[in-house]
């Protein structure tokens, strides 16, 4: 049923007329509590567990803002939100749900390991019908399969080099993860921050890894409660450095 809404609504609406209603839709079902246990949902309903009120985050992947917004009403006047989209137009409709946020600042850049112009990829609509707003990736041998944007990359530890304190940061990119992450390794162990990633496939297994040689440890969450990761599990991963 999801699915066929999904795809009614991208075949009659502009896409950005669709992101709004899609994300409008999300943040309904978060304000009402709905979908607590759902793949989705569950690690947005988690957030208040991972920081507090006055911290510093990043969203790397920030698209409609399902975290950024949340993010910015957890840590309130005193923190600070960097939201980081490189997608034109899921950019737009980012900063329009995050209006009144004002403690956000959102950064239209795809992270990488280098400074340059790059093609993001969306082919999700071609297998499903639909525009999955999660599923840009940057693609660096370009097939112009599906729906293609052109961005910016910057290097993430430049980018927060002048930040005095990161507290967490949440990431999800689609496959660029552990380039990500590597790149920005300096600016992990200078300030140790709680991580939550999205990965699969050798990336993942390799971001387990890296984490562990920073002295973090792994987990996932079951039933809304953090548990230790079961590596066989495709679940998102909450890094919390080991004390």
């Amino acid at each position: 049923m999801k699915a066929l809404i999904h795809r009614l609504l991208y075949r009659t609406l502009s896409l950005e007329s669709y992101l709004r209603v899609v994300s409008r839709i999300y943040f309904i079902c978060m304000r009402l509590g709905i979908g607590r246990r759902s793949e989705a949902m569950e690690y947005a309903y988690h957030l208040p567990k991972l920081l507090r009120k006055g911290d510093v985050c990043i969203d790397i992947g920030a698209n409609l803002g399902y975290y950024s917004r949340p993010l910015a009403k957890i840590v309130g006047s005193t923190g600070r939100v960097y939201a980081v989209e490189p997608v034109p137009i899921i950019g737009k409709v980012l900063r329009r749900n995050l209006r009144g946020c004002d403690n956000v600042e959102i950064l239209p850049y795809a992270l990488g390991e280098q400074t340059r112009r790059i093609t993001m990829t969306n082919s999700s609509a071609l297998q499903t019908g639909y525009f999955g707003t999660g599923q840009n990736r940057v693609d660096d041998a370009p097939s112009h399969e599906g729906t293609t944007f052109e961005a910016e990359m910057r290097r993430g530890s430049e980018l927060f080099s002048e930040v005095e304190c990161i507290d967490f940061i949440k990431c999800d990119i689609e496959g660029y993860e552990l380039h990500v992450m590597r790149e920005m390794r300096p600016l992990l162990e200078r300030h140790r921050p709680t991580i939550l990633i999205e990965s699969g496939g050798e990336n993942r297994r390799a971001i387990i890894e890296m984490f562990r040689e920073l002295g973090y440890e792994a987990f996932m969450l079951v039933e809304g409660h953090e548990v230790p990761l079961d590596e066989a599990s495709t679940k998102d991963i909450i890094f919390r450095v080991k004390h």
